[in-house]
């Protein structure tokens, strides 16, 4: 098999090729694959460096394991569902901290229309991240992998043992949360902007009394 024609070529046939020997193959599935697992990573770890971890253990995990591999299934089904309990394990064995200022940096935006633009898209993304953080790790695989990357739900029953139906069901119960979610983070944001008017209006108001 020539390398500069695998990208050409199924996730099977290079498993095949790999676990008969031409190892140096299974570099094509790893560029295939390493940014998809990692973005899948992350959403359940919510967290970028353990995020990149986890993408090269289970990449390096599903070599040693090529040989369980079972023809009659997808590839990436077989290592998401990899992915999926490699992710837990590690959630199970560490604390749940709060994430935000290790996942963005310092804005340090100047005061331009770029970057007002740059800001508000990094506010979007903090208040993705917060919601997010609120489903269980199982809900937001679910939607990682039906919502982002438009996976079937027979494909997503590889991964998660249940009929398309009831993984159907599944995710919109979680699609439901998540929404559920943002709206009361949007009731929370206006109450404080309101309360934030209502004291200064306060402040304001005792500074221009007359003094008796």
């Amino acid at each position: 098999m020539e390398q500069e024609r695998t990208d050409e070529v199924s996730d099977e046939v290079l498993v095949r090729a790999v676990r008969d020997g031409q190892v140096e193959l299974y570099a094509a599935l790893i560029e295939k694959y390493q940014q998809r697992l990692y973005v899948y990573c992350y959403h359940l770890l919510m967290q970028r460096e353990e995020a990149e971890d986890a993408m090269q253990d289970v990449l390096i995990k599903a070599y040693e394991k090529l040989s369980l591999y079972a023809y009659h299934q997808s590839f990436s089904a077989w290592l998401y569902k990899m992915a999926y309990h490699h992710c837990l394990n590690l959630l199970k064995k560490r604390k749940r901290a709060a994430l935000l200022t290790k996942l963005l940096k310092p804005l340090g935006c100047e005061n331009t229309a770029e970057g007002v633009e740059t800001t508000i898209r990094k506010e979007d993304l903090a208040r993705s991240l917060l919601a997010l953080r609120r489903l269980t790790a199982a809900e937001r695989s679910l939607i990682v992998l039906r919502v982002m990357e438009g996976r079937s739900y027979e494909e997503i029953g590889q991964a998660f043992p249940q009929s398309p139906a009831a993984l159907r069901k599944r995710v919109e119960r979680a699609t439901a949360k998540l929404k559920k979610i943002w709206g009361e983070m949007e009731m929370d944001e206006e109450e404080e902007v309101a309360y934030g008017l209502a004291r200064e209006s306060e402040i304001v108001g005792r500074s221009v009394a007359p003094h008796r």
